[in-house]
């Protein structure tokens, strides 16, 4: 299913899901006899409590992206064919932003009701200044504003990329957010004219998708600390950082990712990196770009840099695996990795996974891997060439064919160069038997000349043939790649399109 479809489908039924919510909360607030006297503020109060509703919905489910145990299990079930959970982090960022825009209106609409209830409901004696700050829901709820204005800024993806710890420290503040959601409801500003509380329980639902996470974070940290042996660190050309280690009670598979620590740079931080290494082999490995704070600080940890240290000596902690799309690559007849820079990682460990797979002459439903990788820089070859070179060696041309691609604008020299070496048995760039293409893909195209040696060698006509498309880069690739598979689409073969998440 493309991109765009699904798109449309999860909008529709979130927007939706959320409307659903708000008129319930207007009707119920609208319909409760016993409400009389706070209804006399008509829609603001309405509008306040069909908000408050979503926001106690949402505010839970905020939470459920973040149980990747629980996560990886139910995609791992029938549900699994139904919701999407490898778009987990998108799924997260939805949530915050309704719930950021239902903040907006939950509270702008309480501001109408204090002042309303100090002047139209004056026999009550109550003053607005006291419901905004003497009051349970008024000072948790000024609180929670200000905390989700750090959380929110913070998460900016410019401040992400300088400064990760930054991000990672204030994105705990929702903890003491959480608690102000389970007191929000406390001072009972919404109550019958008896005196009987009508609070809609945000605490409770919270409460429940809390204590999984807890409890996942909890079995995180025991899985972390469980043996780990760094066994080699490479710093290869390009400026990438390979790091090495063994773990018995480690078991994964081929596109799956992993949560690293290092306890001597930051204790509490744990960053992604996908799994470079595959199954078969002796050593677990992931390889990271030193473009980050936390990157950087790995490398001179593990004496890659400045100064020269005993790497054996420090101590790494892993989490995982986790599921990510690409681990279900030997599930489709034909797979196509498209990788954008660094992304070309988590199909280092398909790669390697598919040599062992056909040197023990195993039975796959996997025939056959194209595998782009486009850069902008040449020297961003230099870091992987190793690896291609010996996958290049050691699978035949009718399991795996490579596309590399260089976008940057070469000199005059290097334009020389090339054509001085073009008749070489291998790339002058690269090293490799395949040729170096320049410039930006055309998708549609190379997809079609893929579907039709596809279709060329198939042996069962009848049969519809599936093509898995596996991606990992940015977004504007994404919606290309996207666009491709959509119109390539036909009675005779399927394009599925994938991307990876972090």
């Amino acid at each position: 299913m493309a991109m765009r479809k699904k798109s449309v489908q999860f909008w529709t039924f979130w927007i939706l899901f959320n409307a659903v919510l708000f008129v319930a909360g207007w009707i119920k607030q609208q319909n409760d006899f016993g409400l009389r006297l706070l209804n006399r503020l008509q829609l603001s109060v309405f509008t306040s409590r069909g908000a408050g509703l979503v926001l106690a919905v949402d505010s839970a489910l905020l939470i459920v992206p973040m149980c990747r145990n629980t996560k990886d299990w139910m995609r791992n079930t029938f549900l699994g064919k139904i919701i999407p959970f490898d778009e987990s982090i998108f799924f997260h960022k939805v949530c915050a932003w309704t719930i950021l825009l239902f903040s907006l209106v939950h509270t702008n609409a309480h501001y109408v009701n204090f002042f309303n209830v100090e002047t139209r409901l004056a026999a009550l004696g109550i003053r607005t200044w006291q419901i905004h700050y003497t009051v349970f829901g008024g000072w948790t709820g000024h609180i929670m504003l200000m905390l989700m204005f750090f959380m929110y800024t913070s998460a900016a993806i410019q401040m992400r990329h300088q400064s990760f710890e930054t991000f990672w420290f204030v994105h705990h503040l929702a903890f003491i957010w959480y608690l102000c959601i389970f007191f929000h409801g406390y001072g009972c500003f919404v109550k019958t004219v008896e005196g009987e509380c009508r609070p809609y329980y945000s605490w409770a639902y919270c409460l429940f998708v809390a204590t999984i996470y807890l409890g996942e974070r909890i079995y995180r940290e025991i899985r972390g600390n469980r043996q780990t042996k760094i066994t080699n660190v490479v710093l290869h050309p390009g400026n990438a950082l390979e790091i090495q280690w063994d773990k018995p009670s480690m078991k994964y598979l081929p596109g799956q990712y992993v949560f690293i620590n290092i306890p001597e740079i930051a204790g509490a931080q744990w960053h992604p990196f996908t799994l470079t290494s595959c199954p078969d082999e002796r050593y677990i490995s992931v390889h990271c770009r030193l473009v980050g704070d936390w990157t950087k600080a790995a490398a001179r940890c593990l004496g890659q840099l400045d100064e020269k240290r005993d790497w054996s000596q420090v101590k790494l902690r892993v989490d995982g695996p986790y599921c990510a799309p690409a681990d279900r690559v030997f599930e489709f007849d034909h797979a196509i990795l498209v990788g954008a820079g660094i992304g070309v990682t988590p199909f280092a460990s398909i790669l390697k996974s598919m040599y062992f797979k056909y040197q023990r002459g195993e039975k796959m439903r996997l025939k056959k891997a194209d595998f782009f990788w486009v850069n902008r820089d040449k020297k961003a070859f230099e870091w992987f060439q190793a690896e291609l070179a010996n996958i290049e060696n050691m699978l035949p041309s009718h399991m795996l064919n490579f596309h590399l691609y260089l976008t940057e604008k070469l000199d005059l020299n290097q334009i020389h160069n090339y054509c001085v070496n073009v008749g070489n048995d291998y790339d002058p760039i690269t090293d490799l038997r395949t040729k170096m293409s320049f410039g930006r893909p055309n998708w549609e195209q190379s997809f079609a000349k893929i579907r039709d040696q596809a279709l060329g060698l198939r042996t069962n006509s009848k049969e519809k043939l599936q093509v898995a498309v596996f991606f990992c880069g940015p977004a504007a690739i994404a919606r290309a790649l996207d666009e491709a598979c959509n119109s390539l689409n036909s009675n005779s073969v399927e394009f599925s399109f994938y991307k990876e998440h972090f």
